[in-house]
């Protein structure tokens, strides 16, 4: 499917226009075409209609799973890494959004439906005086509409490690903590993998030494930057504390059988001189002292109850439980 907007300067959109009008546009416009799951012929449009670098088509088609940016001869192309919201995915997963730029054009390749690139076109509808009509303003308001959703998908995590924090130093944690914090620890990990190429592709795109931004679109991409910088921050942040948590889990669980241990030693203990008098009268010899005594029976208990009562107060006087 190919949609295709031309973006007149006085802030007109003309939605629903055809690739004839995109290949040669009115003064002072800018076009945007937009790819979603192209065939072959589709494909072929963007080396025949278009001339762009064989390279760059070959990263279209084979589906880059990295963020990067280029600069060939006549364009620029960059892929940014959106996320997947078509089914609820575990763990989270990626869409790459390829984008070639030229200064009055701008083409979007995607392998399926993203929610980012899908707002970018209501806020387009909606309020256009928001995005501008350059295509450097049409390329931010992309990378800035992916970025808002890591900062979605991060307020997430954060209010879901704070939980899990929780309960890791409870007193009687669910069972399923630790693959929850696991889980949580692999997104988290996955999602600062996708955010560190994305700062490598905004820092290359926005530096002066390349010629697709103009003057004014350069503070809009350091704004982006910025986000990103903080968003890899909190990630490590939510990293630590996922970290120290399973630590304070492990070290909690740690305790609570050392405790139990603990108590079964004791009580390993004191039936130790038991299990040893009955012993004794358990023997087979005929001559035991007071084994046939009237009181013999309760003598031996008595002697037993005494042992552990000696053996408690020994153990209260060393502390050791």
């Amino acid at each position: 499917m190919i949609r295709t907007h031309i973006l007149h300067d006085d802030g007109t959109v003309e939605g629903d226009a055809s690739i004839d009008a995109a290949c040669s546009p009115p003064a002072y416009a800018t076009v945007w075409v937009d790819m979603v799951a192209p065939d072959a012929a589709e494909l072929a449009l963007l080396k025949d209609r278009f001339q762009f670098h064989p390279l760059a088509i070959e990263d279209v088609t084979h589906l880059q799973k990295r963020s990067k940016y280029e600069r060939f001869a006549t364009h620029g192309f960059l892929v940014t890494q959106a996320l997947d919201r078509s089914t609820p995915s575990d763990p989270l997963d990626t869409v790459p959004v390829s984008v070639f730029l030229r200064p009055n054009l701008v083409v979007t390749v995607r392998p399926q439906q993203v929610a980012a690139v899908e707002a970018v076109f209501h806020a387009l509808a909606t309020y256009p005086e928001h995005i501008g009509t350059h295509a450097d303003r049409i390329v931010h308001a992309l990378i800035d509409a992916v970025i808002d959703e890591y900062t979605v998908t991060l307020y997430a995590f954060e209010e879901r490690v704070d939980a899990l924090e929780k309960h890791a130093t409870s007193r009687n944690p669910h069972r399923g903590l630790v693959q929850n914090l696991v889980h949580v620890r692999r997104d988290l990990l996955m999602l600062r993998r996708m955010t560190l190429p994305q700062i490598e592709l905004v820092r290359r795109f926005a530096d002066a030494e390349h010629g697709d931004l103009g003057g004014g679109a350069r503070v809009y991409f350091r704004d982006v930057l910025d986000h990103l910088t903080i968003i890899q921050d909190q990630t490590s942040l939510l990293l630590d504390i996922c970290n120290g948590a399973l630590q304070a889990h492990s070290n909690a669980v740690n305790d609570r059988l050392n405790q139990v241990m603990k108590y079964m030693a004791v009580v390993s203990t004191l039936l130790l001189p038991m299990t040893v008098i009955s012993g004794i009268f358990g023997m087979n010899f005929d001559v035991i002292p007071i084994a046939h005594q009237v009181y013999g029976f309760w003598m031996a208990v008595g002697m037993m109850l005494a042992s552990a009562v000696i053996l408690l107060t020994v153990f209260r006087i060393r502390r050791w439980f």
